[in-house]
């Protein structure tokens, strides 16, 4: 009875408020000729800057609408946490466009996240069990231990910015409350099909531009973007082809996205039962797997395809499941050994027959092997943002700065050292356990392709991890620790 009170009085406080604001703003204030007075010189004061002064307007207006979307994320965290989702996914095609690449997307990412935790307290909502149910699973214990390891790299004295610390935890922080708010959005079955839903319309979205990208070629506007910037230009052409990067920063943030996501949904489209969703859901699997070909990175194939196996591995008592494996290994063998080849074919093969005798490759592992020797003597690593451009910018000078991890787990070796990386695969040990577990716990058949394909997806993560630096991107956070959050609430809706 306590807990039926409380959700009216959650519900009830959040009608009074948006009754609050249409009376009192639309009926009282605005349903007069003074506030038509007032909105229509509005509406002439932002036409007259878009006209003649276009930035001033266009700040002017980015503003007013993101001030409404800031409002949304407080009072529903439902609608916040597809904000987040949607603001990751295209904000970097909409900086190119009309930013020249200047907007600070990360900040305004930080904005969001912070916004729609904000909306807990505001409303007043109880998070006292929830709060109690989350910090109770092993996840978030090792999560929080991991993130208090972090916190205390503060004091590494190899570490000798502040200013390069800041940054990085700023980001785990986020991260910790986008864990937070998903679990306590996917809390019921609606819930997470709405969830499922949105990611599924994302993600084809994203496929459909890449391959208009592929058979169009690139706007002119991704043209200058990628001319004003040698680097970028030259990384973008190779192997005789153009890397995509659809709506995405990058190509390799595309193949990621499309590769975890393509795992994610043959899992959700093989418990489909009615049989045009499940055609939909194929044929934008299809799309997704396109796209993330079109980004011509080597990563992407094989977190596509180690994901995949893990799903047929823990779903192989099925039916369904040996007959999407059956398929799988035709289709790997004929691309592999087929009589026809193309930028994406060549690409593919050579992921799987080049091996350790591509170029590149034998590259990292003489950085690797050189870079050992540190990692052995620094037990709390070099400190946070030593490595890469990173390093460059904030700790110049710092024996790690401008070097090239290429690894998620080589650079956490060398930023928090061997100690924080034993954190960390313990961390990824215990996410994977919790759904392997979950799935041969559980009896309900929705409920275990749900933990099926969420554990593969982190499982074609941490694969990606290996050669790239692919978890903590603005555009994979939104998928990873919702994903981490279903694996923890699945427990609970089952029951």
């Amino acid at each position: 009875m306590p807990r039926t009170e409380t959700i009216n009085q959650k519900t009830s406080l959040t009608n009074r408020i948006m009754r609050f604001g249409k009376k009192t703003i639309l009926h009282e204030k605005l349903n007069n000729w003074l506030g038509y007075t007032l909105v229509f010189s509005l509406a002439i004061f932002i036409g007259y800057l878009m006209a003649f002064k276009p930035i001033l307007g266009l700040g002017f207006t980015g503003l007013s609408f993101g001030f409404a979307i800031v409002l949304v994320c407080i009072l529903n965290a439902e609608a916040g946490l597809y904000i987040n989702m949607i603001y990751s996914f295209l904000i970097s095609h909409f900086n190119r466009l009309l930013f020249d690449d200047t907007l600070q997307v990360g900040v305004i990412s930080d904005i969001l996240v912070g916004a729609t935790f904000l909306g807990f307290l505001v409303r007043n909502i109880n998070l006292k069990n929830s709060f109690s149910q989350f910090t109770q699973t092993s996840v978030v214990v090792l999560l929080l231990l991991v993130y208090s390891y972090t916190a205390i790299e503060v004091f590494n004295p190899n570490g000798s910015s502040l200013t390069g610390w800041f940054p990085a935890f700023r980001k785990i922080l986020g991260t910790l409350l986008l864990l937070f708010i998903s679990f306590n959005v996917l809390t019921n079955k609606e819930r997470i099909i709405r969830f499922i839903r949105v990611l599924f319309f994302l993600c084809l979205t994203t496929a459909i531009y890449a391959c208009i990208q592929q058979w169009h070629g690139f706007f002119q506007f991704e043209l200058n973007w990628l001319q004003a910037d040698e680097k970028r230009f030259r990384m973008t052409y190779v192997n005789g082809g153009a890397r995509k990067m659809s709506f995405m920063p990058d190509a390799l943030s595309l193949s990621i996205i499309m590769a975890i996501c393509s795992v994610f949904f043959i899992g959700i489209a093989s418990s489909i039962k009615k049989y045009s969703e499940k055609l939909i859901v194929y044929f934008g699997v299809l799309l997704m797997i396109l796209a993330m070909s079109y980004s011509l990175t080597r990563t992407a194939n094989v977190m596509f395809v180690g994901g995949l196996a893990l799903f047929i591995l823990i779903t192989l008592d099925k039916k369904k499941t040996r007959i999407i494996a059956a398929l799988a290994v035709l289709f790997f063998i004929l691309i592999l050994y087929g009589p026809y080849n193309n930028s994406q074919i060549g690409q593919f093969r050579q992921t799987f027959k080049g091996g350790t005798k591509d170029a590149s490759y034998k590259v990292r592992e003489d950085n690797r092997k050189a870079i050992q020797p540190y990692i052995y003597s620094h037990p709390m690593g070099g400190g946070l943002s030593t490595t890469g451009g990173e390093g460059l910018i904030y700790n110049p000078g710092h024996r790690l700065a401008g070097f090239p991890p290429d690894s998620g787990y080589l650079k956490k070796a060398l930023e928090l050292g061997w100690i924080g990386l034993i954190l960390f695969l313990f961390l990824y040990f215990t996410v994977l356990k919790t759904g392997i577990h979950g799935y041969f716990t559980s009896k309900n058949e929705d409920i275990k392709i749900l933990y099926a394909s969420s554990t593969a997806t982190c499982f074609s993560l941490y694969i990606g991890d290996f050669s790239q630096v692919a978890i903590g991107q603005i555009t994979d956070i939104v998928v990873y620790y919702p994903l981490i959050a279903l694996l923890l609430r699945l427990k609970t809706i089952n029951q």
